[in-house]
């Protein structure tokens, strides 16, 4: 299931690079050099068969949002509350979700898209919160399976016995919240 975790902005990422290369070629390396992290971690994800600690989950997710920052600039913010940070959950669970939310909630045209990630402990064990500003998400309208979703989903349950819900966010966006027995 690990290896279906394919990153949608791999060729995007590579081909911005090559385009600052000679309009912005201190962006084109500082890209370059987030994107090599990001890689790194997701090439370690991939061999994984092991639930990883979560702050190894929260750096892959903070080097691929700083290149999508630098790709998009002040059109995609982002806050962390992650006090929390004592517990392992399934490589590759966080990172994906909140790519889903770059690319399922950046439109220019409704401003800048606000992420905003965040831990708790609670009486059932670790919780992640991922909120985002986007359109928002209706598991129902949807005519195809969210392949990447259903696979966080599972890996989830199998793994650790944890679980994922998703719904709309209040004021608009989208809401996801793990929880890591």
């Amino acid at each position: 299931m690990v290896l279906q975790m394919r990153p949608h902005f791999i060729y995007n990422t590579l081909m911005s690079i090559h385009s600052l290369c000679s309009l912005d070629p201190k962006k084109a390396q500082q890209i370059t050099m987030d994107f090599t992290n990001y890689l790194r971690r997701n090439f370690n994800a991939v061999v994984s068969d092991r639930n990883v600690p979560f702050s190894t989950e929260l750096e892959h997710t903070r080097a691929y949002l700083a290149v999508e920052q630098a790709l998009y600039d002040d059109m995609l913010v982002v806050e962390y509350d992650t006090p929390f940070t004592h517990f392992r959950l399934p490589p590759l669970t966080l990172q994906p979700i909140v790519e889903n939310a770059v690319k399922h909630g950046m439109n220019p045209y409704f401003g800048p898209l606000r992420i905003f990630i965040g831990t708790r402990h609670t009486a059932a064990g670790a919780e992640i919160i991922v909120e985002d500003t986007g359109p928002g998400f209706d598991p129902s309208a949807e005519s195809k399976p969210h392949a990447a979703l259903s696979n966080i989903q599972q890996r989830l349950e199998m793994m650790c016995g944890g679980s994922m819900a998703i719904q709309p966010r209040d004021g608009g966006g989208t809401l996801v919240k793990l929880t890591i027995p």
